[in-house]
Order: structure tokens, then sequence, then C-alpha cells
């Protein structure tokens, strides 16, 4: 009976392991897929996204959409602390999962692998305490509600947006309705959504309706506009979107805003 009490009290415990993370490997996103010692069954599997670069954090927590900061010092392997973290408002029919989450990314302090396995992660507490398991998310089993939120355009058809434009084009997300808004670098758009059930990186856009601004740059609106007209799938990879075309060709990328 020792035995196991002293093994189960090592696995909801950090400090065991020596395969410490470097910074730069929490880059992407991971499921969350326990929180305080209780494994995560929610249909909608809460997720983190770590942006290194910015140390910068996006996700779920289980029904609202969250995003915020985080400190890692590079003299201390493993120490990571997260800011005030933002989330949206949106009430769901369970909030325990979401509250459970905030509640032990408030008291992280660490990070390290479980065992041998660098696609897990634990997020500890001060004292050690196991807070979070993280999974790496697979690249290839993506969602059209990875999408939600807003994403700012990045580039069109392989060419950095320059700023010539009157605000900075973005494109926002409502999966729970299945449509789209935003601002394409003068005029604000609203459309439709649609996805292949069969096809979980499907991707189309209908009925794009525009404003009728004119400014003095009209060129990067219309690339975009073409672009989004072509669009019919995505990927995910390390926290960015990448809109495709019927044959793959890449036509816009976004990053999180």
């Amino acid at each position: 009976m020792t035995a196991v009490c002293a093994s189960a009290l090592i696995l909801a415990s950090c400090g065991g392991s020596k395969n410490m993370l470097t910074l730069s490997s929490l880059n992407g996103e991971w499921n969350i897929t326990e929180v305080d010692g209780q494994k995560i069954t929610d249909k909608k599997m809460p997720f983190i996204g770590f942006d290194v670069a910015q140390k910068r954090i996006y996700g779920n927590s289980g029904c609202n959409r969250m995003m915020g900061t985080f400190e890692a010092d590079s003299l201390t392997p493993g120490a990571l602390s997260f800011g005030p973290i933002g989330s949206t408002r949106m009430a769901c029919p369970d909030m325990q999962t979401e509250q459970m989450v905030l509640n032990a990314l408030n008291k992280v302090k660490s990070y390290e692998t479980v065992s041998d396995q660098p696609e897990i992660i634990a997020l500890c507490s001060e004292d050690g305490k196991k807070m979070l398991t993280l999974q790496k998310k697979d690249e290839s089993q993506v969602s059209l509600t990875d999408l939600s939120g807003e994403w700012a355009i990045e580039l069109v058809n392989g060419k950095k947006i320059v700023g010539t434009t009157e605000v900075t084009p973005f494109i926002g997300f409502n999966t729970d309705e299945n449509r789209i808004y935003g601002n394409v670098g003068c005029n604000t758009i609203n459309g439709a959504l649609l996805q292949n059930e069969k096809t979980a990186n499907s991707l189309k856009f209908e009925n794009i309706a525009t404003t009728m601004m004119m400014c003095p740059d009209m060129e990067t609106e219309t690339t975009v506009l073409n672009a989004l007209n072509e669009t019919r799938s995505f990927s995910i990879k390390n926290g960015q979107v990448y809109l495709l075309g019927e044959n793959g060709n890449e036509l816009l990328v976004l990053k999180k805003q």
C-alpha cells in the first residue's frame, strides 16, 4: 500500500522529471488534458497556445476564449508564470472546467516534461503541485472551433501586408454562428463560412458583403477579398492559420490578435 501511495504522489507532483524543456519547445498549441488532478472529458477540449516570440498566450478555457502574457526566467530553466488572463464573457451550461483552468493557470510557477514524453508537459505550482497537464496538439487534427476569435492578416499570396492601409486588416471567426467579420484594409466585411462535415479542415466563404468606403490604397483590399473567395481549406501551424486554395496553395496567413 505504501508503494502505491508513493507512486501516486510522484504522478501528482512536479520536480521528478530530469527532462527540462527549452522555452522554444513551448511554442504552439496544447490541449489541456488534466486540471488539478482531474482528467478533462469535456466535448470541447480546452487548450492553450504559446507564442514564445511575443511571450503571449491564447486559447480556450472550456467556454470562453482567453488571452494574456507569460514570463519565463532564462536564468532559471523551467520557470514560468502568467500575467493577468483576459477572456470573453460567454455563458455556457457548464462553467466548472473553465473556472478550474483559470484558477490553475494563476498558480503556475514552472513547467517540465512528464516522464520522457516531450509532447506531454506539466505546469506546476510554487510548492511543486501539478496544476495542469498539457498534450501537444496534432497539427493534422484541426477543427473549426480552432479558428474562433480575431486574426490579423500577415501575408496575402506570400506577400507581407505593408502599412499603407487605413487599418490593420483582420478576420474574425464566429464559429458558433458560422460567420466571419473583419476589415480588409479599408472596408468592413461580413459573410458566411461553410464546411464539409466529413473534412475537418475544409473551409469556404460565401455572401461576403462589404461597406463601400473609398481609401487611397484599395489594392490590398481587392487582393484579400479575392483570396477569401478562393479559400477551400485551412491548416494551423505554430499558432498561425493558413487559408488554402483548391490545390492547397497558400492564400492568406493569419496570426492571433
